[in-house]
């Protein structure tokens, strides 16, 4: 969709006609768009309960845990992301909703490159180690998000 977008502002495509039948996309959607329609995933954005920064900030903790071989539990990462949310929210807790049962798991189709693996037995000694009192503000071991900067994996 983005290409035909292009196409029709650029001049590659002389109608939105010509990109529909070029490039088999709806006409509709391409119409709307030509409009300044938003994306999908742009327009559900204000509904989520994460900005996109705060979820690139999770998304990048995540990783770095797993690469240091502290993988997370998906039970923690809620917890974590129940913190950040709390911490910008100006309601009283008893009338703050929990993170949903469905949050997780739409957490990791918006970040693919997120994998969940089963991990093995680990160490007690290892267990022992990991503690949420241990485990470091995750917001002050990031630099501050740049939305125009493309997340590498």
């Amino acid at each position: 969709m983005n290409v035909a977008v292009e196409g029709v502002q650029n001049g590659t495509y002389r109608s939105i006609d010509h990109a529909v039948k070029a490039l088999g996309v709806s006409r509709t959607t391409l119409r709307r768009r030509l409009k300044g329609g938003k994306t999908r995933k742009e327009a559900r954005e204000p509904t989520q309960l994460l900005t996109v920064q705060e979820e690139k900030a999770l998304a990048d903790w995540i990783i770095n845990a797993t690469a240091s071989g502290n993988p997370v539990t998906h039970s923690y990462i809620k917890e974590v992301a129940e913190g950040i949310r709390r911490s910008h929210v100006n309601v009283v807790d008893k009338f703050l909703r929990s993170i949903g049962s469905t949050w997780l798991h739409a957490f990791f189709r918006r970040h693919l490159y997120l994998k969940t693996k089963l991990s093995k037995a680990i160490e007690m000694a290892r267990i022992k180690d990991v503690t949420k009192e241990q485990s470091p503000q995750f917001q002050s071991r990031f630099p501050p998000f740049d939305p125009g900067e493309e997340h590498q994996t």
